[in-house]
Formats: C-alpha cells, structure tokens, sequence
C-alpha cells in the first residue's frame, strides 16, 4: 500500500477528514484512562456533530480514495506533486 503523502496533507478535504477523526481518538483515548472530557451539554452536541461530519465524509469517499482499489492511492495519484484541480 502506497499513498502519496505530500499531495493528501496538501489537500483541504483531508482535513476536513482527519481533523474530527483525531477529535474523536484523544475522546476515547482520555475514555480508556480515565480522564472525563466534562463540557456537559455542549461537549455531548460537538461529539455527535463531529461523528456526524466524520460520516458524511466517510459516505462520501473523502476518508479514502474510491477511484483506487483497496487503501492506497493510484499509480497516477502518485505521480502528483499538488492535488489534482477537478
């Protein structure tokens, strides 16, 4: 499985991805040890509107790249040195 790095961290929609995918490890990461992340009623509505951005992201093929077969990405994607303009 190869992907090409330097293109995917250059690229918005894999932020947009990663970033509440990270938000919800250090959630169930703080869970596994103990530590309560208390933001009561506000902390509950970011958690499921982070899980419900994360979905959608994941429905929509943003998570991983659909146009390859399996995780990584195509000979062609690898080629690249900036994200491809669509």
């Amino acid at each position: 499985m190869s992907i090409n790095w330097k293109v995917r961290v250059r690229n918005k929609a894999f932020w947009v991805a990663l970033i509440p995918a990270l938000l919800l490890l250090v959630q169930q990461v703080c869970a596994v040890v103990g530590v309560q992340l208390d933001f009561g009623d506000l902390q509950a509505q970011l958690v499921a509107i982070v899980g419900t951005v994360f979905a959608i992201l994941a429905i929509l093929g943003i998570v991983a790249d659909p146009t390859t077969a399996g995780v990584g990405d195509s000979e062609q994607a690898m080629t690249y040195d900036e994200p491809k303009e669509g």
